[in-house]
């Protein structure tokens, strides 16, 4: 039976492959909406890895910090 990965690390995962993919156009890829231009895409990409450490480094505390109650 396959492993599916779901989730938001996953989701930051396909992200990240795909401005790789779309790097590899270089001069060519030049969209006119500027949300969807390389450098805007690269600053939401650091956003979203920094957010999801954020939320796993939480997680973590939460977590510990249940199992100290219930021990």
């Amino acid at each position: 039976m396959p492993i599916i990965e779901t989730g938001h690390a996953k989701n930051v995962a396909n992200f990240e492959d795909f401005i790789s993919f779309i790097t590899s156009y270089g001069a060519t890829y030049n969209p006119t909406k500027t949300a969807i231009k390389l450098a805007n895409l690269n600053t939401l990409l650091t956003t979203a890895k920094a957010d999801l450490l954020n939320v796993t480094t939480k997680t973590v505390a939460f977590n510990n910090a249940t199992n100290a109650r219930v021990i």
